[in-house]
């Protein structure tokens, strides 16, 4: 809502009016994804680290751009330039969040 505000203002008249209301779902979503993503990653990197936390944060962005970004791209009259950004930046936020991941999640020794 901040970095992207710009492009996003390109589908502001598509947006919920009572968007405050279904916030919850979001949050909901956000904190699910988070598990999951911590969970896959402590269960099947086997070296972990920093360097390899940001390669599985990089593809797994990856993987959600092409499984929802492109998608939504496909469904929906959206600009191309509106996806392009939410894939950069989403395949962005991955990595950098994989990073921390590897950082913080260590090998039990």
């Amino acid at each position: 809502m901040i970095i992207l505000s710009t492009v996003n203002k390109q589908v502001e008249s598509l947006r919920r009016v009572d968007f405050s209301s279904k916030a919850w779902i979001s949050i909901l979503a956000t904190l699910t994804t988070s598990f999951i993503f911590t969970t896959i990653y402590s269960i099947f990197v086997s070296e972990k680290n920093s360097k390899k936390g940001l390669l599985f944060g990089f593809c797994f962005g990856l993987l959600i751009v092409i499984l929802v970004d492109i998608n939504q791209y496909v469904l929906y009259s959206l600009p191309f330039s509106l996806v392009a950004s939410w894939a950069m930046f989403g395949i962005i936020e991955f990595s950098i969040i994989g990073m921390i991941v590897g950082y913080i999640v260590k090998d039990e020794t």
